[in-house]
């Protein structure tokens, strides 16, 4: 079987095998170690890495590869920002029962499941999980409520015309109705350490955002929380009063809304998400960020902050939101990492 080789910044080479039936970012999994990714798709490029040595299929001219897409035609080394070990292991397939579903916006509906008595699924605030529908590819949307509430989960779903949950099965679901979902997944939580954290989220990419600040801002007092978050029309922030809590309750948190396409309210800016931080911070050499929204969000973000902000490039963390449907960039994908619309 072939080799592995990884190269990280500030850390030993690390060797894992490559599984030929799998993705390099799959077998990396499989071995016990998290690279960056989001969409699984080869659309977010947020697994794109320098390929040193050996050879992927398919290849990119650019000497990179996206991990989630590609297979190694042999032997490996290349490098990434960073890599994190994980413990597939702790992962759980529970038949949770709805508890409560709600409309927070006229497209975004707010679900809370609650799993059954006694079992606990732990997990990182800012992680996802996988619902598995009869017939049909998992579903996977961020959890939203602080990992304090492990017996229980929330999902914020942004619902469209067409969709197969929202339009066949979202209707369909009443108090106590079973769903089967299997977690926790991704790598997209909030990193230890003093830096400033500045979040970004689009839409309904504030899912993970509220789990992130429910947890962090009660454990981490001394630590600074920004806290963009951008949508077409006013009514897309769906969760202010939340925000505006967490305004008045911690010293350390602030709040920018940001509209692109409504100038009816004056308390919010106006133009692209991305753009009002680097407006606000054109360095961020000492930043953590963390950015949740579609792939364009993602991928302007993440070139604008690296490039123009002096951001290093491991201190970027996203998840990118695709749609069920969305085509694979570079050929078949197994799963979607986060659904935003379905």
């Amino acid at each position: 079987m072939s080799t592995c080789t990884l190269e990280v910044p500030g850390r030993a080479p690390i060797q894992f095998e490559l599984d030929p039936t799998l993705s390099v970012l799959d077998s990396a999994s499989k071995a016990g170690w998290e690279l960056p990714h989001s969409c699984r798709r080869g659309n977010c490029e947020s697994c794109r890495v320098q390929v040193l040595e050996g050879e992927v299929s398919p290849a990119a001219s650019d000497g990179t590869a996206l991990l989630c897409v590609s297979r190694a035609c042999g032997d490996l080394r290349i490098a990434a920002d960073r890599a994190e070990p994980v413990n597939t292991s702790q992962r759980k397939t529970v038949q949770a029962k709805l508890y409560r579903l709600r409309m927070a916006a006229p497209d975004v509906a707010v679900i809370d499941l609650r799993l059954p008595a006694g079992v606990k699924a732990p997990f990182k605030a800012g992680q996802y999980l996988q619902l598995h529908l009869p017939g049909a590819e998992p579903r996977s949307f961020s959890m939203s409520n602080a990992p304090k509430s492990a017996d229980s989960v929330q999902l914020q779903v942004r619902v469209l015309p067409g969709s197969l949950f929202g339009e066949k099965v979202l209707p369909t679901l009443q108090p106590g109705d079973p769903v089967t979902v299997e977690l926790p997944f991704g790598d997209f939580y909030l990193r230890e350490g003093p830096a400033p954290v500045i979040l970004v989220a689009g839409g309904t990419g504030f899912a993970p955002m509220q789990s992130i600040l429910e947890d962090a801002l009660i454990k981490q007092r001394d630590r600074s929380f920004t806290l963009y978050w951008g949508a077409r029309k006013a009514d897309g922030l769906y969760a202010l009063e939340q925000v505006r809590k967490w305004q008045q309750k911690f010293s350390n948190f602030q709040f920018f809304g940001v509209l692109s396409n409504d100038d009816s309210d004056c308390s919010m800016r106006q133009g692209m998400v991305h753009e009002a931080v680097l407006a606000d911070h054109p360095n961020l050499s000492q930043h953590q960020v963390y950015v949740c929204g579609a792939p364009v969000l993602v991928n302007a973000a993440r070139q604008a902050f690296v490039q123009r902000c002096q951001l290093p490039a491991g201190h970027f963390y996203a998840d990118s939101f695709a749609a069920a449907n969305a085509p694979c960039a570079l050929g078949p994908a197994p799963i979607p990492s986060v659904t935003a619309t379905v």
